[in-house]
Formats: C-alpha cells, structure tokens, sequence
C-alpha cells in the first residue's frame, strides 16, 4: 500500500508516521514537506518539497491508495483566522480535490470533536465545513477521526494545554469519555488501523471510541 502522509511534523503526524513506518502492510509513505528535513528517515519514507500555494504542480504526490491528512494551525501561530482556514479548511479541501482526482480511494482527516458547520465557534465551524466539503467530493472511504484536546509532548509551546496536561494526567479517569482528552498516538493508531479495514463512505470516529481505545 502506497500511503500520502500530509502535515507529518505535527503531534498527531509524528505519531502516523511512526505506526506507518512499522505497518507490514505498507510499502510507502510520500510526505510533502515545506521543506526536505535535515535529518534522517525511515526506509519507507519518501519526503518531497512542494508548494502548498501551487499544489495543482505535485500531482504526483497523491498517486496513492489513500492519503491521511492531519494539517492543522492555531490562530496564535496563524495571526489571524482567516490563515488558519486557510490551513485547516482550504488546503486540506484542495489536497483532497487533487487526490479524487488521481483516483484515491480512502482519504482520513482529523477533525474535532465539536466540528460542525453551523457552530458559532470559529474552530468547529471550519472543521465542519471541511468535513462536509469532503463528503461532497464522494471518496469511496472518508475517515473523520473527532478527538478532543490532544495529548501529547509538542514541537511549540501552548502554556494552556500543558497546564491543563498537568493537572489532568492523573485523572483522566475522572472525565467522561466523550470530553476526555486523548494521547496523540490513540489517534494516529485509530487512523493507520482504518487503512486496513476502510469503510464505505464516510465513516466518523469520535472520542468515545478514541478514549476507549487510549492505553498510551
């Protein structure tokens, strides 16, 4: 299986990358990258610089069995939200348009849990509006993956989710399900698990099932 791994420096697509690398069931990972990383790479990992303002010029980099996608900002690294949709909804939705059109067959995104297009929050409003533009480009499988507040050790500092890491760890327990944060890598296991078994059209995990499966 040929797999495209967009926003792979991420928490969450750190952890795909991982499980992509360790899956027998996967012969190679295209990553388009802003920039080829410095360091070394797994063997199964093909890194490719291309323009995320120009994609319509790395066709190529979507001649996969199914593309997983987990690009996403903040509006403080964003500045504004207008740039943060046009990182969380607009390329997202252009990546997918040029991966219908090569025949991909199972594209996976990561939403959020309060994603709906109608909400009067920004964030789960553009996370709505993404996930009803993917459903519109009619993939034969579409994995929306709906977590809540991701845990995980971040590349940037977020003085507010590390905080709240803090005082939650150890008590996790306490929260119910469908609110519990969950670890970056339960959903990074969840998405590469569902390569293996794609579903029939759109197909939504949400937190619950998240959190239940979260041993990490």
């Amino acid at each position: 299986m040929v797999v495209t791994l967009l926003g792979s420096t991420g928490l969450v697509g750190k952890e795909v990358l991982r499980f992509l690398e360790a899956s027998p069931s996967v012969e190679k990972i295209i990553l388009p990258v802003r920039k080829i990383p410095s360091g070394p790479v797994g063997e199964k990992s093909y890194p490719v610089e291309i323009d995320f303002e120009n994609l319509k010029l790395h066709k190529n980099s979507f001649l996969a069995d199914a593309v997983i996608c987990c690009l996403g900002t903040t509006l403080k690294k964003a500045g504004s939200k207008k740039a943060r949709e046009h990182v969380d909804l607009q390329i997202p939705l252009e990546c997918a348009a040029i991966a219908k059109a090569q025949k991909v067959k199972h594209f996976l995104v990561i939403s959020a849990q309060g994603a709906n297009a109608h909400s009067p929050f920004h964030y789960n409003r553009t996370k709505g509006l993404l996930e009803e533009g993917l459903k519109m480009l009619e993939f034969p499988s579409l994995t929306i993956i709906r977590p809540s507040l991701l845990l995980g050790k971040r590349a940037e500092s977020r003085t507010a989710e590390d905080l709240f890491q803090k005082i939650t760890s150890k008590h996790l327990h306490l929260i119910p399900e469908f609110w519990r944060p969950v670890h970056a890598k339960a959903v990074a296991a969840l998405l590469v698990a569902s390569l293996s078994c794609p579903p029939n059209g759109p197909h939504i995990i949400f937190n619950r099932t998240i959190a239940k499966s979260d041993t990490f």
